[in-house]
């Protein structure tokens, strides 16, 4: 571990760990603490342990990403051909990715099925000065298409556990799609309107719980699991 951050593997090709909540996956404007250079620095130190000779920082390339808020688990390129291949597999969506959510409901909707999956289909509008992105009809120019499969695994008064399989990852789309379905995710202040009455959660309920992948390399498929909301949810 560096930091505060869990790697989960790593090899000469590619290194898997857990973004914590509130790091981002790579470095922004703020110029805070990213998870990026926190992943050189520990290839650093552990080159250093290992008594090898680095020529140059070590490469690190940002495949996916997590929004800053959101805790979860994210694969790593620590080569180039490795970057290709695990890029090549996002475009088309044979990366999967598994999302534990806590939503909260409206009380005049009616309470979801628990134990069904459900299919949503959406398009997305996203502002890039605001940061936001909007719902809109299909056909409205620069919108993308957003799709993702749920299932509602536990309701407790008015908050649901809701697992996400996204099938796109467009901008804040979980974030979106569920508060379009529902109110809300528990802890979002940008798509949840009664984020201030759903106590329980400080922040954003949401968490990348589990990865699958092809090593780009080695062919062998890969999976990660992990999940700390499904636990919180359980005790409530």
């Amino acid at each position: 571990m560096v930091s505060n951050v869990e790697i989960l593997y790593e090899d000469d090709d590619i290194i898997v760990c857990i973004k914590p909540a509130g790091m981002p996956s790579q470095g922004d404007k703020r110029g805070n603490k990213d998870l990026v250079r926190e992943l050189k620095k520990h290839i650093a130190l552990e080159a250093m342990r290992h008594k090898i000779k680095l020529t140059g920082e070590p490469y690190v390339a940002v495949v996916h990403r997590l929004d800053r808020n959101v805790r979860g688990i994210m694969v790593y390129a620590k080569t180039k051909k490795a970057a290709a291949g695990l890029s090549k597999q996002i475009s088309e969506n044979k990366l999967s990715k598994i999302y534990m959510a806590v939503v909260s409901i409206a009380p005049d909707k009616v309470e979801p099925q628990i134990g069904v999956t459900k299919n949503k289909v959406s398009y997305l509008l996203h502002d890039k000065v605001k940061n936001v992105s909007t719902v809109v009809d299909e056909g409205t120019k620069e919108a993308e298409r957003a799709e993702l499969n749920y299932e509602v695994v536990k309701v407790t008064g008015n908050k649901a556990l809701v697992r996400v399989e996204l099938i796109t990852g467009r901008h804040h789309q979980i974030r979106l799609q569920m508060s379009d379905e529902f109110n809300g995710i528990v802890g979002d202040t940008k798509y949840n309107d009664d984020y201030r009455n759903a106590t329980g959660w400080s922040e954003l309920s949401l968490e990348a719980v589990m990865l699958s992948f092809i090593h780009p390399v080695s062919g062998k498929k890969l999976s990660f699991s992990t999940s700390a909301i499904g636990k919180e949810f359980g005790e409530i």
